[in-house]
């Protein structure tokens, strides 16, 4: 008879570790890394001394991926890059508008970026056709930025 009085109890408790196991796993396919993998289909290069992630809410779901890697092995980090989202190089007018509704910010250091790849079959006529990918670099960090739904 006893038992029977703390069944409410009992569920409760379940449901609460349920919750806690859904907390733990939107946290872990939240980081940085888990991302980068989901968005490119390939684990985060060897040469990546750091990652960092912005996220924005804006239509078709960007991210701004703040790689960190070392002068020497940058060169082999972009073309890995180029390679696996199809880009090529372009000059900062080439760029699509819907960027800087997103960030402007980042449009002011694409512009000054000593290079710029992005995505070379884009069409701003038709944004769900292809993931927009640009890649772009400052003074301290590479950036990959990533538009287009999983």
């Amino acid at each position: 008879m006893r038992t029977i009085k703390y069944i409410p109890l009992y569920i409760l408790a379940l449901l609460l570790a349920i919750l806690v196991f859904l907390e733990a796993w939107t946290y872990y396919l939240g980081r940085p890394s888990v991302t980068f993998e989901r968005y490119l289909g390939k684990p985060v290069p060897a040469v990546v001394e750091d990652l960092g992630l912005r996220r924005y809410r804006a239509e078709h779901s960007p991210h701004l991926f703040d790689i960190k890697v070392s002068k020497e092995n940058e060169k082999q980090l972009i073309d890995e890059m180029v390679r696996q989202c199809h880009m090529q190089k372009i000059s900062a007018k080439r760029l699509p508008k819907a960027v800087a509704k997103v960030d402007t910010e980042m449009v002011d250091v694409i512009k000054l970026s000593p290079y710029i790849y992005m995505t070379a079959k884009y069409n701003e006529a038709n944004v769900t056709a292809h993931r927009l990918c640009i890649l772009f670099r400052d003074d301290k960090s590479l950036y990959l930025y990533l538009n287009g739904d999983l």
